[in-house]
């Protein structure tokens, strides 16, 4: 399902989500960012090599599907992006509902 990432109300990429563990929520999948992502590229890098993940303890990670459904993950939302695979950003959010996304869409 294709969707939409953004941080407070500024659009950073898009992400075309699967669900990676039904029983657990998670959705995951892989960040195709666009230019605004860049102002927030180096940050996300720190958080990941830090912790090994951006949260949204770090920014306020929205993540809107194309139908305009907002997800609601009580695990949260968090991005995967080290220095050393640039090109590779994944997206994994935790701790949603399945069964209400699915009816959505």
């Amino acid at each position: 399902m294709k969707a939409k990432l953004f941080i407070d109300e500024i659009l950073i990429g898009i992400i075309n989500l699967e669900i990676s563990d039904e029983s657990m929520g998670v959705l995951s999948g892989v960040l195709i960012p666009n230019k605004a992502y860049k102002n927030y590229q180096n940050e996300i890098h720190k958080h990941f090599e830090q912790k090994g993940i951006s949260n949204i303890e770090d920014f306020n990670y929205k993540i809107l599907l194309e139908n305009g459904f907002q997800l609601k993950p009580e695990g949260g939302i968090g991005i995967l992006h080290s220095r050393e695979f640039s090109d590779e950003i994944i997206v994994e959010t935790a701790g949603n509902n399945i069964e209400e996304i699915k009816n959505f869409c």
